[in-house]
């Protein structure tokens, strides 16, 4: 395990206060299935020509659009639909499924919301809650949330959020580790976004069980220059 800190920089592409960067891992926060989520992981996959997109889903979820299943639609539902298209489309381009940490719980993260937003002063009132809301969000502001949701639900933070921020953060360490790795996009709930650049950024704080690889895929049916293949 390394013990160098890495810095946690701007992406320099979505020109927002979601989406960082530690290394060569670029990790966007968003509400799964927003319109907007989906658009800037399908943009940053064109600038950075990643070797890996990386999505908050199981191994079995990122073989459903496997080419021999299902195809990927366009205009996408969601995040891993959007990478799914792509990943069928680009030849060298793999998919990693990173959220493979099974949990319960019962808490209302809504009402939470509700509660936090309008005591840290995001909103003026609770019914003020809107989707937009967490995409006006910054990393200090993210971190003050997470913190009065660990306070007021210990055990649910625990089991669907820091645990799963180690599980990503632990694949997504193995990932860059790798020498075939060099850029990797990800996208991850708006909530574990600095639960998970933290700890890439001190990956000595990930534990060692959960450096390991994730389920990957790829949707390569024919070689690139077959007149099948959809992949440029």
């Amino acid at each position: 395990m390394s013990e160098q800190t890495r810095k946690i920089r701007e992406t320099g592409f979505t020109n927002c206060d979601t989406a960082v960067r530690v290394g060569g891992v670029h990790v966007l926060g968003g509400l799964h299935g927003h319109p907007l989520t989906i658009a800037r992981l399908t943009g940053s996959i064109t600038r950075y020509d990643p070797d890996v997109v990386a999505v908050e889903a199981c191994g079995d979820a990122i073989s459903q659009y496997h080419p021999d299943v299902q195809d990927a639609r366009w205009p996408p539902r969601d995040e891993l639909e959007a990478a799914a298209y792509a990943t069928d489309r680009l030849y060298d381009l793999l998919l990693a499924g990173i959220d493979t940490q099974e949990y319960e719980h019962s808490a209302d993260f809504e009402r939470l919301d509700r509660e936090i937003f309008t005591d840290l002063g995001v909103i003026d009132s609770r019914d003020e809650l809107t989707r937009a809301t967490y995409f006006e969000l910054d990393l200090s502001t993210i971190r003050e949330w997470r913190a009065a949701t660990q306070a007021r639900v210990p055990d649910a933070f625990t089991a669907v959020l820091a645990d799963r921020d180690a599980v990503m953060a632990g694949h997504l360490h193995a990932l860059i580790s790798g020498e075939d790795i060099d850029t990797i996009v990800a996208a991850v709930g708006v909530q574990h976004l600095t639960g998970v650049v933290d700890l890439l950024s001190t990956p000595s704080e990930i534990p060692d069980d959960l450096i390991e690889v994730p389920p990957l895929a790829h949707y390569r049916l024919f070689p690139r220059d077959s007149p099948w293949s959809s992949a440029d």
